[in-house]
């Protein structure tokens, strides 16, 4: 346990068990933060190990053929000991697929956590499995929770299922909350959210994500020509990550479509995977304004955030207060102007909204994400503008070496014998 004066840079002595689903080499969601997360503590000095599942997302699918064969498998990253294991991975990621893959990781999970000798225990959400797993398993030492997703949220807003399922997850999951010593929060929002279900306030810390790349200085120009794309002069507008229900992208095929129709320069490009991609696809057919990318390393992702005239956060109507995208740190870090279909009043927009650093268009409407992308062609003003607000942004929320110093804090207090009433 170190010493109180070295809190703000020396983990030496402290021992973490680290309980997130998603980790590298996955490079989309929650995986580059958890990793953030255990790079964080390892390198100031703590000892972690980390208990995470097998990389399958957002494909949904175990592509590794390491994975394919097995239940756990025990490996080293660094001066991390992993432990992974092999949770159910569904086709259909719905609520009984999410079911069975949450309750297959807590039944693999718990035991190991039961076994490690870490002095304190920290599990991510947005998995119910890993926060299940934490809770089994920490057998009384301190439990620290750090919420990326709602869970129950998600589940009733994304369209996953209906309002009665969302809110029976999202009773388990707040059930479960309670129980933890201290829970951060990458968001104000999720704090309000956590306190009216129950959560007492003085656990709950802020945690902000943090961005994980560096913009590229490449022209547009010179970002396509390394990755291969055919120069245009139509607007590319491209959004990046996960392809679920969230997303609500079938707006985006629509807009891609009316583009097409009317004659519009727009060419729509989504780089990413998910559970959505086959409808996505098949419902563009052969629009010559849409394209889609498989994903990409995170040494190549900087580029394709260059390649774009407009970079585009995109959620489906209703979407409020179940999660915020990790897409936005690294958007914030790209130098191109943001576009931003999110609802009024929401996580997303409210963030944006903040510093005026994303043009808005109502969500699910093809026609207003059409004209405000032409509303910016030729508008070298608004551009420059929307580019320094959203490093603003940037700047103020998601400062890598705030946030790493964040993690460390969070261990640290989670640890203290005195740690109550300290947050």
């Amino acid at each position: 346990m170190p010493d109180e004066q070295d809190a703000a840079l020396s983990l030496h002595g402290l021992s973490v068990c680290v309980v997130a689903c998603h980790y590298a080499p996955e490079t989309t969601g929650s995986a580059p933060y958890n990793t953030a997360l255990v790079e964080a503590l390892s390198s100031a000095g703590a000892k972690v190990d980390l208990i995470t599942g097998v990389p399958h997302y957002p494909q949904w699918i175990i592509q590794d053929p390491r994975y394919r064969r097995g239940i756990t498998w025990g490996e080293k990253m660094g001066d991390v000991r992993v432990r992974r294991v092999r949770h159910a991975v569904p086709a259909a990621p719905n609520l009984v697929g999410r079911a069975r893959m949450e309750l297959s990781f807590a039944t693999l999970a718990a035991p190991l956590v039961r076994a490690s000798r870490a002095d304190v225990v920290i599990t991510v959400t947005p998995l119910l499995g890993a926060l299940l797993a934490a809770s089994l398993g920490h057998r009384g030492r301190p439990l620290g929770v750090v919420v990326h997703d709602l869970s129950g949220n998600a589940a009733a807003q994304s369209g996953t299922t209906g309002g009665t399922a969302g809110r029976m997850v999202g009773s388990f999951e707040y059930r479960l909350a309670r129980r933890a010593d201290s829970i951060g929060v990458i968001t104000p929002r999720f704090r309000d959210v956590l306190t009216d279900n129950g959560v007492d306030a003085s656990k709950i810390v802020d945690l902000p994500i943090f961005t994980h790349i560096s913009g590229s200085t490449e022209t547009t120009h010179e970002a396509r020509a390394r990755l291969g794309w055919a120069q245009t002069d139509h607007r590319v507008v491209v959004h990046t990550g996960n392809m679920g229900m969230k997303q609500g992208l079938e707006s985006v095929v629509d807009a891609a479509r009316l583009a097409h129709e009317q004659s519009i320069p727009i060419t729509y490009v989504m780089v990413g995977d998910g559970n959505q991609r086959r409808q996505l696809v098949s419902a563009a057919g052969e629009l010559p304004t849409l394209k889609f990318v498989d994903p990409v390393d995170e040494d190549t992702y900087p580029r394709v955030l260059a390649a774009a005239d407009v970079l585009l956060l995109n959620e489906r109507p209703g979407v409020k207060e179940m999660s915020l995208p990790s897409k936005l740190t690294s958007y914030v870090a790209a130098s191109r102007p943001i576009v931003a279909a999110t609802e009024p009043g929401g996580i997303s927009h409210s963030v944006l909204d903040e510093h005026s650093s994303a043009l808005f268009a109502a969500p699910g409407d093809p026609g207003a994400l059409n004209r405000a992308v032409m509303s910016l062609d030729g508008n070298s003003d608004e551009v420059d503008r929307l580019i320094r607000a959203a490093r603003e942004l940037g700047n103020a929320r998601y400062s890598e070496s705030a946030g790493r110093e964040g993690f460390r804090h969070f261990a640290y207090n989670l640890a203290r014998p005195d740690r109550e009433g300290t947050q």
